[in-house]
């Protein structure tokens, strides 16, 4: 048994050695592994601020050849909108200019309109005093009809007058009525 024991020895050494050295290579390979990723993370750095320049100068270069051009359209299009503004003044003007002429022609029409509805105003106002004269004399001769007693004489209208009346001195074929109280008549 010592000799197992001596052998066990033997190899418990030996594998204490190899876990030694296996952890010495394994510290090795870690502190290696670190070394690498900080280079790594620098390269990363390195390359992440070179990107960083190369885009910032990508950028001013491309802004470098594009403002001109912006300028260029922004020129054109101030253009453009000073030509449309005069446009619109002109338009304006012009729409101004019919606006006055078409109230003129409004205001004319008004006033013919006017001068018609007076016109015609006034032509009615004439017929209906004509008319009312006529319908003032219709009512004389009514009323100096129901003063002289008016008949029919077989089928012939006949008023009864006294005699030597006197005769209407612009046609004497009238004869002006002494209006007295008429008792009734007869037909004859």
């Amino acid at each position: 048994m010592e000799e197992f024991i001596a052998d066990a020895a033997l190899l418990a050494g030996r594998l204490t050695r190899q876990c030694d050295d296996a952890m010495a290579e394994q510290r090795a390979a870690s502190t290696e592994l670190q070394r690498a990723a900080t280079d790594v993370t620098q390269s990363v750095i390195d390359g992440t601020a070179e990107i960083s320049r190369s885009a910032r100068a990508a950028v001013r270069e491309a802004l470098a050849q594009e403002i001109p051009a912006a300028i260029g359209a922004i020129a054109q299009t101030g253009d453009r909108l000073r030509e449309l503004a005069d446009q619109l003044e002109r338009e304006q003007s012009s729409a101004g200019l019919r606006m006055r002429l078409l109230g003129w022609v409004s205001l004319g029409a008004f006033g013919l309109a006017a001068v018609a509805i007076v016109a015609g105003t006034a032509y009615a106002a004439r017929h209906n005093m004509q008319r009312a004269e006529r319908s003032q004399l219709r009512a004389e001769v009514l009323e100096a009809l129901q003063k002289v007693p008016i008949t029919s004489c077989e089928g012939q209208p006949c008023v009864k007058l006294q005699d030597g009346l006197p005769r209407w001195q612009k046609n004497d074929e009238y004869i002006l009525v002494d209006v007295v109280t008429p008792p009734s008549v007869e037909p004859k």
